[in-house]
């Protein structure tokens, strides 16, 4: 039986550094998780330190998935100290309340791109996650250009021999993408919340009343990589346009002919090229934009990496941006 009188599931008792072993976290996370939110070891043994119960453990696997899911470790905290089995059955999305109430106890960190690259070399998941959430938690733009751009460029410059499955750059993108949601939700809530109650989500529910009373659909923005995959850069403005109220989508496979599909179907308010600095990705944005152009007349921004520039044909007129935040601010200027 546990100290405070609840029942202590069978099986080990296990020390700090086999918990952090099975769970795949540095034995400094552990100890922060005790420290600030007390997830820590539960079981006394005499003329020894303490040690982590069965139920410790599950309390402890509960909050590394939610993390790494994309939860707010305050957050994610709190559902694990209240749950008593390994795994958590499937419950209800947070309230706008919750959400929020996640990311105010945010301490705010200055962007450290060396020290992020530590933690993802190590797959030190939950700080990784800790950094990724509390650098420029309000500008999407900023998180980009100071911490997770730079962070992936030293990883894409080290040379590194890694074990079979482990590869540092992948998961440190995997974690950004995460907080990218996280983000996204955290935006969506505030804007309901700021739009009062019966208004509805903040992503369907947006712009001038039409004549019947009923509030417009929001604008919505496609952006395209011109790259042709999961593009982060290209979902980082995706995500700065919905924290100022513009829905945002983001198309990352397909050719012309699903991008014209796509434009046909959605009818975006603008579209927005993320083109990189490789020669073949300009002859794609090239084409992507001409389809784009084939099937609406909508203002087309390119926002193209680097100082190479962009020859387009058949005359298309285009917004030409070299920032990210010149980007969003002029996009903003015509849909938002």
């Amino acid at each position: 039986m546990a100290d405070d009188g609840t029942t202590t599931a069978p099986g080990p008792s296990l020390t700090v550094a086999a918990v952090a072993r099975r769970l795949g976290v540095a034995p400094a996370t552990l100890r922060t998780w005790d420290r600030r939110y007390g997830l820590g070891p539960s079981e006394h043994m005499a003329g020894s330190h303490r040690r982590y119960s069965a139920n410790d453990v599950s309390r402890l696997l509960v909050m590394r998935r939610l993390t790494l899911e994309g939860v707010a470790p305050s957050e994610a905290a709190r559902a694990a100290l209240s749950s008593n089995e390994p795994v958590v059955a499937p419950t209800p999305g947070p309230t706008t309340t919750e959400v929020l109430d996640a990311y105010s106890d945010a301490v705010p960190m200055a962007p450290d791109p060396p020290a992020l690259v530590s933690a993802a070399t190590h797959f030190d998941n939950a700080a990784v996650r800790w950094m990724l959430a509390r650098v420029h938690a309000r500008d999407v733009i900023a998180w980009w250009a100071e911490l997770v751009g730079p962070a992936l460029q030293l990883l894409a410059e080290r040379a590194v021999l890694e074990r079979p499955g482990e590869s540092a750059a992948p998961a440190l993108e995997a974690a950004a993408f995460a907080e990218l949601r996280s983000r996204a939700a955290v935006a969506v809530a505030r804007q309901s919340q700021q739009a009062g109650p019966g208004a509805g989500s903040a992503t369907t529910q947006q712009g001038a009343p039409h004549d019947g009373g009923e509030p417009a659909a929001p604008a919505t923005v496609l952006v395209l990589p011109s790259a042709g995959g999961p593009d982060l850069l290209a979902h980082s403005l995706a995500t700065a346009l919905q924290a100022h109220g513009v829905r945002a989508r983001v198309m990352s496979a397909g050719g012309e002919a699903a991008v014209a599909a796509a434009v046909q179907r959605l009818a975006p308010a603008a579209v927005l090229l993320h083109v990189g600095p490789e020669q073949e990705e300009a002859a794609r944005a090239d084409r992507l934009l001409a389809a784009v152009a084939s099937r609406a007349s909508v203002p087309l921004f390119v926002h193209r990496e680097g100082a190479a520039p962009l020859e387009l044909s058949g005359g298309l007129a285009v917004h030409r941006v070299r920032t990210l935040t010149g980007a969003l601010h002029e996009v903003l200027a015509v849909v938002g």
